[in-house]
């Protein structure tokens, strides 16, 4: 659960699930993008960016954490951030398998946009 918390000073496996993010992230955000939304592509991609974008984000969280809070209130804000990270996974999830994808959930609210 240390490792969870001070997931920024974690070892290098943190570090490099944290670097493989970014190149997970280049490759599964255009593939929910330009795939069907129905399609089987489309659900891995948007399984796989719920999972990616998690971990990058909760990382990198930490960082900003250990470079910008104070350290007495650290302890805190990281356990709030731990809090966050489940509910994005499982939000992402429940998107990407449940409704209409990440990238169909983009896709709609960028039509709305342009309609504006």
């Amino acid at each position: 659960m240390n490792k969870i918390l001070f997931a920024d000073s974690a070892g290098p496996a943190f570090q490099k699930a944290y670097n493989q993010t970014h190149f997970a992230l280049a490759a599964l955000v255009p593939a929910t993008l330009v795939s069907p939304q129905d399609g089987q592509i489309a659900k891995v991609a948007d399984v796989g960016l719920a999972a990616a974008l998690t971990v990058h984000n909760h990382v990198a969280l930490n960082y900003v954490i250990s470079d910008y809070v104070p350290r007495g209130i650290q302890v805190p804000v990281r356990a709030g951030v731990v809090g966050l990270s489940l509910l994005t996974a499982v939000g992402l999830t429940k998107l990407a398998l449940g409704g209409p994808g990440i990238g169909g959930a983009v896709k709609e609210l960028w039509k709305k946009k342009q309609s504006a």
